[in-house]
């Protein structure tokens, strides 16, 4: 007992790490980040728990979770970054501890953790576990609902099951219909074939199903009929048929293998790199217990479900996969620590731990070629050296050399482990490996994302706040021709958006300060501009801040 809660504590410990660590250091990235923090920083200052807006306009395209979330945030460390990206922190957090709690009785301690440190480790929980989105804490919502269902499947405790309610019933406040219909189907395909002998009496059985139900309900209905009655249905209109049923059925029309290989792919790429030993534990396996192979029927139809659920949707997000990862990643720390095959088994083992082994150097020989050429690559384009540098170069420094080579260790690692495949321990591999991806996580958030950010979202946050500090109430903030949510976010402001140039000028016209925020690439329509002068407020990077008036920057004067 004192071992568990030594190593729970440790786990809980270096998932903050993981989770936290670089969360301030980048400014929120559009366009989704900013708003989301914009929509809960609008309904804060207004002391409305109902309605989200950006910009000043309805918001239709989330329920309101997560706003929620971020409205406790705000209050608790200000508004700023860390704050809107804590709750995904905390999302990932939760999955790492649900996945170990749920795997330590079926799997043994050592397996359930090495379980927690491939979710933990994945590229995923790099990536959304500092987004302000609502991804992760979708996934974790329904994460719990999964596994509470399917406990109270092995158990047959009601508890379980209202515990489930209360998982998905936040899961649909978070993001919608998606939030009860992926966990109960994992969870029913899973039991159709586990195939479980229920022992409750029916009478039971209903009893438990309808206060499920209502308890689902008295969640999710209070804040959908409040939404409803205050748009006069205008946001279910738009929310379920816009937001979900239009974004999976209509959208660009792509060629069937699209949708066969974009949605596998993705989920591979997001568990690396411990999904190079996930997808090998699909097929026949030996050495298991009755306990294991039912938690192992979950786990791979947790992995694959998401995936042919969202193939055929012809909205292409690579999020919509990421229910997937956890199981994934766990079916991988399962491969590397459990003792699944001996005596005559023997050969085909060796075999799939070959094979693993290819997949393991194949992908990591990818992912340092990337890294090694990403800056390269997007100087050598003149289209993408221009969003990020404007005429400048990019240059990402030592963070991706560093990044290279813990890629590369991994990369020869494999190799060696695949020449001493008889002799080799695969404890030590996943040991030395979950210390490389850690590394491969500091680097990233602390040096290779921020120096990203330096280029992309940095001159937007120091315009926006500039420009707030000078403009009196009459004057105008104009973005052309690009997004606006960074801009609002930071501002603090009504911000406009204006695409056509002759809207432009006839804004500039007015004796009040227009300042506009623009790209390098729109700047030759500007000089085009018939009548109007704009003067140069400051440029950085790929950017541009100008003004009708003739003003200087109060950062940089």
């Amino acid at each position: 007992m004192v071992r568990h809660t030594v190593t729970l504590w440790a786990l809980f410990a270096l998932a903050i790490f993981l989770c936290f660590w670089g969360n301030s250091k980048t400014p929120l990235f559009d366009t989704d980040e900013p708003r989301y923090a914009q929509a809960a920083k609008e309904m804060m200052q207004r002391g409305d728990w109902v309605l989200p807006t950006f910009n000043g306009q309805p918001r239709y395209a989330k329920p309101v979770m997560f706003y929620w979330l971020l409205i406790f945030a705000y209050k608790v460390f200000g508004v700023n970054e860390f704050a809107a990206r804590f709750w995904s922190g905390v999302a990932a957090t939760a999955i790492a501890l649900l996945i170990y709690l749920a795997l330590r009785t079926p799997f043994g301690q050592e397996s359930a953790l090495a379980a927690s440190l491939c979710w933990l480790t994945s590229l995923a929980a790099l990536i959304f576990a500092h987004a302000a989105i609502t991804d992760m804490v979708l996934v974790a919502f329904m994460t719990s609902a999964i596994i509470a269902l399917w406990v109270g499947l092995l158990t047959d405790r009601a508890s379980w099951f209202f515990l489930a309610s209360i998982s998905m019933g936040f899961a649909v406040l978070t993001k919608g219909p998606i939030g009860v219909a992926l966990p109960l189907m994992v969870f029913a395909i899973s039991a159709a074939i586990y195939r479980p002998k229920v022992s409750f009496p029916l009478r039971h059985l209903v009893a438990l199903v309808v206060g499920c139900f209502f308890l689902f309900l008295a969640i999710v209905l209070p804040w959908y009929v409040a939404i409803s009655v205050r748009t006069n249905g205008e946001f279910l209109r738009q929310f379920l048929l816009v937001e979900n049923i239009s974004r999976y059925a209509q959208g660009t029309k792509l060629p069937l293998w699209v949708h066969l290989v974009y949605f596998p792919a993705i989920a591979l790429v997001l568990a690396f790199p411990w999904s190079a030993f996930g997808i090998w534990m699909f097929g026949s396996l030996s050495g298991l217990t009755d306990e294991q192979k039912r938690w192992l029927t979950l786990l791979k139809v947790w992995a694959v479900l998401p995936v042919l659920v969202f193939s055929f949707s012809q909205t292409k997000n690579p999020q919509y996969v990421l229910l997937a990862v956890p199981a994934l990643t766990a079916l991988g720390a399962l491969f590397l620590t459990l003792p699944i095959y001996s005596g005559t088994n023997r050969e085909p083992w060796l075999r799939k731990r070959q094979f693993a082994l290819l997949t393991w150097f194949s992908l990591t020989l990818i992912a340092t070629v990337l890294v090694v050429s990403s800056q390269p690559l997007i100087n050598s384009v003149p289209n993408w050296r221009m969003r990020l540098a404007g005429d400048g170069v990019v240059d990402f420094g030592w963070s991706r050399w560093a990044l290279a080579g813990f890629t590369l260790a991994m990369c020869i690692g494999g190799l060696l482990a695949l020449l001493k495949l008889r002799s080799f321990s695969f404890r030590h591999f996943f040991l030395i490996n979950t210390a490389l991806m850690m590394a491969v996580h500091a680097i990233a958030l602390g040096a290779f994302v921020p120096q990203l950010g330096y280029y992309r979202q940095e001159p937007l946050k120091h315009f926006a706040e500039a420009a707030s500090s000078q403009l009196g109430r009459d004057d105008l903030l104009v973005v052309y021709r690009r997004d606006l949510s960074s801009v609002v976010f930071y501002s603090n402001r009504r911000v406009l958006r204006i695409d056509n140039p002759n809207h432009l000028a006839q804004l500039l016209r007015q004796n009040s300060r227009v300042d506009v925020l623009t790209h390098v690439r729109f700047s030759s329509d500007l000089e085009q501009l018939e009548s109007v002068r704009l003067h140069l407020v400051e440029r950085r990077w790929a950017f541009l801040w100008l003004s009708n008036k003739k003003v200087y920057c109060p950062v940089h004067r």
